[in-house]
């Protein structure tokens, strides 16, 4: 079962305007304005794949303005079954929630944020 787990991440996507998605060099970045009108922007290492949806989906927990890491990712497990990465580079599914803006998901390595 999927569990979506809080990220502290130092922001809030909370009534932030809607984000601008980049691919730079083979990774994203993720460029928004929050609520404070500061300009946020999250950099992505390695992305395997990234979708942005207006659709809400959410998990049991899991609120419409926040951050998350999806633990037992069926997504994930897709990549990793289909061999495009290994269990072994500890690839994250995250999941940014921008109110009912949409929703921002990705496979990555990691993620620095930039404000």
């Amino acid at each position: 079962m999927e569990i979506a787990k809080l990220l502290h991440t130092g922001f809030s996507t909370a009534d932030a305007e809607y984000p601008e998605i980049h691919q730079v060099e083979g990774d994203v970045v993720l460029r928004f304005k929050d609520w404070q009108e500061t300009i946020v922007e999250v950099f992505f290492a390695d992305p395997v794949a990234m979708k942005w949806q207006m659709a809400e989906s959410l998990l049991e927990g899991e609120r419409y303005d926040s951050c998350y890491v999806i633990e037992n990712s069926e997504w994930l497990k897709l990549h990793i079954a289909q061999d495009e990465i290994s269990e072994a580079e500890c690839y994250k599914h995250y999941k940014f929630n921008f109110n009912e803006l949409g929703q921002f998901e990705i496979l990555a390595l990691s993620y620095t944020v930039k404000t």
